[in-house]
């Protein structure tokens, strides 16, 4: 994984895999290696950490193809502000992308062939 911080100290990082990705949301919230890009149930575990970890917990998602970005249908976030989302193939991948950003300062890019977040 290659990283590094832009003007706003918000970090960027390339993740080659889906498992890189995995891995990065375990290191950045000190969780278990767990499948979090593929599988809700994991996923969820950063809303846990969110409810247990924050002043002011905050989450929701939901499925649009009318008001997603083309291919990612899926929109999550962790902020109560109308406009502050994270987007996804899947309903894991928004919940990662989200977490990661609002939680964390990381914008992630998978550069895999096969996925998009």
């Amino acid at each position: 994984m290659e990283s590094n911080f832009d003007q706003d100290k918000i970090e960027h990082i390339q993740v080659n895999s889906l498992a890189e990705l995995d891995q990065l949301v375990s290191q950045k919230f000190e969780l278990p290696q767990r499948p979090y890009s593929t599988d809700i149930r994991a996923a969820l575990e950063l809303v846990a950490w969110n409810l247990e970890n924050s002043d002011g917990p905050h989450f929701e998602i939901f499925r649009t193809e009318d008001h997603g970005l083309p291919g990612l249908p899926f929109v999550a976030s962790f902020e109560p502000e109308p406009d502050v989302w994270g987007y996804g193939q899947t309903a894991p991948l928004a919940i990662c992308q989200a977490a990661l950003y609002r939680l964390k300062r990381v914008q992630f890019n998978l550069v895999s062939q096969d996925n998009n977040f």
